[in-house]
């Protein structure tokens, strides 16, 4: 893939440089045998369903290879099979928009739980049936993807037994460039903690992703990368500093080097966020609506007059409110409350003030307005445009 297009970019600037008469530049993309990118998500369980929807939305817009979710896709711990069956289609209408993106699922504690909050050979049934094997292997480009259940029918928090022995037999067998593990809870967690990391770092286990507490870290320890994820499930903090942020965590993998991003929910925008309008009247008004400062003119003695010039640069209608004050509150301004000012594209109107003050108050600071427009962009939010204006006088004027 890199290969071809390298050739087709170097086609593309040949064929350009060419007809414009300009010197050839060469264009040095280094070409890659494995380059690839997927997502991985971790807990969701409802707890903010809408904010769930649109982290999935996010994922699509970033189109991985694949997604992978960590465990507690459901709420679960139920004690029948129909609303078993309720949540599972629930969580099969969220991640619909993922559409051709396959989605690969890694069992938690609340998908094959049920109210006794032991795995149970029930609900265990029914993810199989949504979901297929609860520990498998899988190959993609120059790596290999090993699924496991921490929470296995009478060996909740283990990897033990046939599973175990499964584990190493794949491990030893693999002969990719990269590995990822996937679990549900944290390897610290298992009650053969120690004899699994000695696993990973025998093998060359890189990275092992999990979920289960709700917020994001990363450590490594001799070599193997250990990231737990979250996407929109409650965390018992609320500090962002300390992993406690709903997210999408990025993984990107070029032949032999593999980098990890955590995307903050929020942060993977549609193409069309901003309309070229929205961004050049915003423009047009920061640069033309008004000067930064205005001369005040003595009309008599302790009197002056302050005219605001206000133009509407920009290509839509708009209403201007304005506010003036003093830093000392001696200057008294007329009139105190300035009606909304509408003016239409390119149209111009002034603003005139009073500024006056006793004599036996002279003022030791000028009089200063704050000016902003609200107004509706092409997405239907209401944003507003604020602007400064200061009152200078001629020296001694005061």
């Amino acid at each position: 893939m890199g290969r071809t297009l390298s050739k087709a970019l170097a086609m593309a600037v040949t064929c350009w440089m060419v007809s414009a008469s300009l010197p050839l530049q060469a264009i040095d993309v280094p070409d890659a045998r494995h380059e690839f990118h997927f997502v991985v998500l971790g807990d969701s369980q409802f707890h903010d369903a809408a904010g769930f929807n649109r982290i999935v939305d996010e994922v699509s817009r970033l189109h991985p290879a694949f997604v992978v979710q960590v465990g507690d896709m459901i709420e679960g711990y139920l004690p029948d099979t129909p609303s078993l069956h309720a949540e599972w289609k629930r969580f099969r209408n969220q991640i619909a928009p993922l559409e051709s993106i396959p989605f690969v699922a890694v069992p938690g504690n609340h998908d094959v739980y049920d109210a006794t909050k032991l795995a149970s050979p029930a609900a265990t049934a029914i993810y199989r049936e949504y979901w297929g094997d609860l520990f498998f292997t899988f190959t993609y480009e120059n790596a290999r993807f090993i699924v496991l259940n921490s929470d296995a029918v009478g060996e909740d928090r283990s990897i033990v037994g046939q599973q175990l022995n499964w584990l190493k037999k794949v491990l030893t067998e693999n002969k990719q460039a990269h590995t990822f593990v996937f679990m549900h809870r944290p390897p610290d967690l298992l009650t053969n903690a120690r004899a699994m990391h000695d696993l990973f770092r025998k093998a060359g286990v890189k990275h092992v992703i999990y979920g289960h507490h709700h917020h994001y870290h990363f450590r490594e320890t001799d070599g193997v990368r250990y990231v737990m994820t979250n996407a929109a499930a409650n965390s018992g903090t609320v500090l962002a500093q300390t992993g406690s942020f709903d997210h999408l965590l990025h993984v990107s993998v070029r032949d032999g080097e593999v980098r990890l991003a955590p995307i903050k929910a929020g942060s993977v925008l549609p193409a069309d966020i901003v309309a070229p309008i929205d961004n050049y009247d915003n423009f047009d008004l920061a640069e033309g609506l008004l000067p930064d400062w205005v001369m005040a003119k003595r009309s008599g003695q302790g009197h002056w007059k302050v005219d605001l010039p206000l133009h509407n640069t920009s290509k839509r209608a708009i209403s201007v409110h304005v506010t003036c004050s003093s830093p000392d509150g001696r200057w008294d301004l007329s009139p105190v409350r300035i009606p909304a000012i509408n003016l239409d594209a390119g149209e111009r109107q002034t603003v005139t003030l009073e500024a006056t003050h006793p004599a036996a108050r002279v003022p030791e600071g000028r009089p200063h307005c704050t000016l902003f427009v609200p107004y509706q962009t092409t997405r239907g939010e209401w944003v507003r445009h604020e602007d400064e204006v200061d009152v200078r006088f001629a020296s001694g004027s005061r």
